[in-house]
């Protein structure tokens, strides 16, 4: 099985007389796979899922992305990206806009993702007035409006309630059932070895430990 990105020797800092945030650090995913990464703050978790969103460039080394996700790589940094005097249904109807989805499928997957992330009910509500899980979840379904192959989620639960939690991570599975490779950064207790089928250790922005749980 060929690997759908690799990371070659990375290096990421910010500052020429910084320490380096991140690397030298390889590593490659492969499909369906569910990677947990856990480390201590200033570990270099963050920085490894916005090298990996495109979001920011490496200084050093390569990352090599397989053509089947161009655009389908899915990213939900830690702090919801969600404008609040919008609807749920009208944010989704945004992202879908972003990843060029035409108007009929962009309303048929919007709506399907407020079923599965119970938030039907909700739809035409302003997210100002969504409690914190209830965010959360609507976070977690603008990065899945493009269909990703590659779902990155930095801390996806922080502060939602247990059934949100639950609802997100049986999300999560479900997406490597089908085949979704899955990057999962969390800090809550038992989550990563609950979902991940390779867990990875960051410290000082290298990987000091790699377990299949």
């Amino acid at each position: 099985m060929e690997a759908v990105c690799s990371l070659r020797e990375i290096v990421k800092g910010y500052g020429s007389r910084a320490p380096k945030v991140l690397g030298p650090l390889s590593l490659e995913i492969f499909p369906g796979e569910l990677i947990g990464i856990r480390g201590e703050n200033g570990a270099g978790k963050s920085t490894l899922l916005s090298l990996l969103a495109g979001v920011q460039k490496p200084d050093g080394g390569a990352i090599q992305i397989s053509p089947e996700l161009r655009g389908r790589v899915g990213y939900a940094p830690q702090e919801p990206a969600l404008y609040e005097s919008l609807s749920g249904l009208d944010n989704l109807r945004f992202w879908g806009k972003v990843h060029h989805l035409p108007s009929k499928p962009c309303e048929a997957r919007s709506r399907w993702l407020l079923r599965e992330m119970n938030l039907e009910e909700k739809a035409r509500v302003p997210a100002s007035a969504y409690s914190g899980g209830m965010k959360r979840r609507l976070h977690l379904a603008t990065a899945l409006m493009g269909t990703p192959k590659l779902l990155l989620l930095d801390e996806p639960t922080a502060g939602a309630d247990e059934a949100s939690a639950q609802l997100m991570l049986s999300m999560v599975k479900q997406l490597g059932e089908q085949g979704c490779s899955v990057v999962l950064v969390s800090h809550r207790r038992g989550e990563l070895e609950q979902v991940c089928t390779r867990l990875i250790t960051l410290s000082g922005g290298r990987i000091t430990e790699e377990v299949r749980p």
